[in-house]
């Protein structure tokens, strides 16, 4: 698939990169708030789906060497063939990073892939889903057309490991950015974080899915931990449980 800026990539489905497009390039979802990108510094992409944000990282800023993970297999085959076709200085994984190690139980959409997780809900899904498109201008007729069979699912059993396995392994010193986009995951994703590991970390952006406390949960955490923390939510999605979450750690 041709993008807009005439970079080409695989996917899995032209709809929802057509919307990782925009929200990523266009509108420049993730810098903001005083995120930024250094030269030479090291990406974790967790939840990278198609490596839409781990493409456009790599386009704006020279040097970044990536960790980008991605449990499920379709997206996680176009990843690796848009890694390589790009020349992106990336290691992709297939697995899904948790609070602990070994395997779980993902639902996935193939017709709604950037929704798959641990902890999907079909009918709440769709529903947001219903809100997002009608919010977006899009008449009933076309929505209903949209949404049939978009959230039927099938259950993958997947690899699980935790941020501080891979650091550990890797032997990585300093992670510049951590984008974390798991669909109500995001939480266990920085308990998989131990405190030897916490200043390793420079920024974090995050969707969060506020749910029984997680944004709190979440944000205090940051908090803990010595960042600077923003929170914002898309007017799209205003009064539902998305949230964005912006990170720097502290000067000193």
């Amino acid at each position: 698939m041709k993008l807009p800026n005439g970079l080409t990539v695989s996917h899995v489905s032209t709809g929802e990169t057509a919307l990782l497009y925009r929200d990523i390039f266009a509108e420049r979802c993730y810098m903001q708030h005083g995120i930024t990108l250094t030269p030479g510094g090291t990406v974790f992409d967790v939840g990278a789906n198609i490596g839409m944000s781990t493409l456009f990282f790599h386009t704006e800023c020279a040097g970044l060497t990536f960790h980008a993970f991605e449990p499920a297999p379709d997206p996680y085959d176009a990843l690796s063939a848009n890694v390589t076709a790009h020349g992106i200085d990336a290691t992709a994984t297939r697995c899904a990073l948790s609070d602990h190690t070994g395997t779980g139980r993902l639902t996935y959409y193939p017709d709604s892939t950037v929704m798959s997780g641990f902890h999907a809900d079909a009918q709440s899904e769709a529903a947001l889903t219903r809100t997002f498109l009608v919010r977006s201008g899009f008449d009933e007729e076309d929505v209903e057309d949209m949404l049939a069979g978009r959230h039927d699912t099938v259950e993958i059993e997947v690899p699980v490991r935790t941020l501080s396995d891979v650091i550990a392994e890797r032997g990585v010193i300093l992670i510049d950015l951590l984008k974390v986009d798991v669909e109500k995951s995001e939480l266990e994703v920085l308990r998989g974080l131990s405190e030897t590991d916490w200043p390793k970390v420079r920024q974090v952006v995050a969707e969060v899915h506020d749910l029984d406390g997680t944004l709190k949960a979440f944000v205090s955490l940051l908090d803990e931990h010595g960042f600077d923390v923003a929170v914002e939510q898309d007017a799209l999605l205003e009064d539902t449980e998305i949230y964005e979450v912006f990170a720097v750690r502290k000067a000193g």
